[in-house]
């Protein structure tokens, strides 16, 4: 073999894994756009800004120290309103727009509007607030890392029986988390053998005075409230009637306008709630300081925060490992459908958090408070 074959030998191999080594390049995913829809403004905005808020921070900590082989990740923010109507011009938004693989949805209501598209689209859609049976039953692409809705409403129920409590009068926002949380009560209550009765109200209501007066003469010893900032208003009326029955409520109280509305009658007010305590509260306490010490402010509420900070760091900590296992020919859903279903023990702030075939999250687990004061609302029930 003479000197210009050998030569040109070596040239062809060199080129040959020159463009080998190009072509993975090229197939290598540089960036991953996920998608949230939340309540930013109207109502249950303690569900939207603040957990936004935590994933954005989850993001920016993962890109800021990811590898040169990992994607980069880009969140972009849809403002629901917390009405389901809005979901799907939202998610066609953030699709269109940005091409999101990844969906985040706070809102019940709002995460089964867009079951087709999402399956349609071949996106991963993760509710990180709410986890329920109803939740459980939808398509396949849909995750829920959050805390039992069944669980934590079940706490109320047994509240009141250990109460001695026997007249219970439930009030019911009409949206598929409220209905399923105030059932949960009701459906435990009546195991107890104990008398309930549900009262549901509209969206927007604000008097309830006509509902309150006719309880307070049938005798109710107990009213729970499951709703939003309007039922503040309820528990202003009641205590102006005179009602002095033991309040309970759901886990978002702490909106600061259902304290305005009530003009400081939810005070005493039992509901069941997440504080670091009922997590892994070293890993809790650092999180909320990093969380204080960049947007100038402590959340207005711990447990949506907390579980979206969660939520988006089990995905960011799938999503990073995709140019090294996912194959070419495995559709990025199925893909990471199937990385989600692995995940056994993954250490979160609010537990070590394992994820059934159903797509729900096991490992968060909520305990009962009262409502304090004003500055410190969030008090543990003592027994």
């Amino acid at each position: 073999m003479n000197k210009t074959t050998s030569s040109s030998i070596i040239y062809l191999f060199s080129l040959f894994f020159a463009l080998s080594f190009l072509s993975c390049e090229s197939k290598q995913v540089k960036e991953i756009n996920i998608g949230y829809i939340g309540p930013l403004s109207v109502r249950a905005t303690d569900l939207g800004i603040d957990p936004s808020n935590a994933m954005q921070m989850a993001v920016d900590e993962y890109n800021a120290n990811r590898l040169e082989s990992e994607p980069k990740v880009n969140l972009f923010i849809e403002d629901g309103k917390w009405n389901p109507e809005n979901a799907v011009r939202a998610y066609n938004n953030l699709r269109d727009t940005h091409k999101i693989n990844v969906l985040f949805v706070s809102n019940t209501d709002a995460t089964v509007s867009v079951q087709d598209l999402i399956l349609q689209d071949h996106v991963i859609l993760v509710n990180p607030l709410n986890n329920d049976e109803l939740l459980s039953s939808l398509n396949k692409n849909t995750f829920k890392i959050a805390k039992s809705t069944e669980q934590a409403n079940g706490l109320i129920a047994g509240r009141i029986k250990e109460l001695g409590l026997k007249k219970v009068a439930l009030f019911q926002y009409p949206n598929d988390y409220m209905t399923r949380a105030s059932n949960e009560v009701k459906n435990r209550l009546d195991s107890y053998e104990i008398a309930s009765k549900t009262i549901p109200i509209a969206v927007d209501q604000t008097s309830f005075t006509e509902h309150l007066t006719q309880l307070k003469a049938e005798q109710y010893d107990a009213y729970a409230f499951f709703g939003y900032k309007e039922l503040g208003f309820a528990m202003k009326e009641a205590r102006d009637l005179d009602i002095t029955a033991p309040f309970f409520g759901s886990t978002v109280l702490l909106d600061p306008a259902f304290y305005k509305n009530s003009e400081g009658a939810i005070q005493g007010t039992e509901f069941p709630f997440f504080t670091p305590t009922d997590g892994n509260y070293i890993l809790a306490h650092e999180f909320l300081t990093r969380f204080e010490n960049t947007f100038s402010k402590k959340p207005a509420s711990y447990w949506p925060t907390m579980q979206a900070y969660d939520a988006m760091n089990l995905i960011l900590s799938k999503v990073k490992t995709i140019n090294a296992k996912k194959d070419k020919d495995t559709a990025f859903d199925d893909w990471l459908r199937e990385a989600l279903y692995s995940v056994n023990y993954y250490q979160g702030i609010c537990g070590n958090i394992a994820i059934n075939k159903n797509g729900a999250s096991k490992g968060i687990y909520f305990s009962l408070y009262q409502y304090g004061t004003q500055d410190d609302p969030v008090v543990k029930t003592k027994r």
